[in-house]
């Protein structure tokens, strides 16, 4: 395969966020997201983990939303 053909994975998700760039997204407290990436959490936010740093995509964010939509 080309080097042209080959996708970016970051160029095409989008960058990744900070938990600082996520929680304001969320319009949450800090802490409040660190404990949604607990694996003890049920409700789960989606997460990647480059060695000891937490990141964010927008796109997971957002389907985190649209998934609780109307739950209570």
């Amino acid at each position: 395969m080309s080097d042209r053909r080959r996708m970016d994975p970051i160029k095409s998700s989008g960058p990744l966020l900070t938990p600082e760039d996520a929680a304001a997204i969320l319009r949450v407290k800090l802490s409040w997201l660190y404990q949604h990436t607990r694996r003890r959490s049920q409700d789960r936010i989606p997460f990647v983990k480059i060695g000891r740093y937490l990141r964010f995509r927008e796109q997971d964010l957002v389907a985190y939303i649209e998934g609780r939509r109307g739950k209570s």
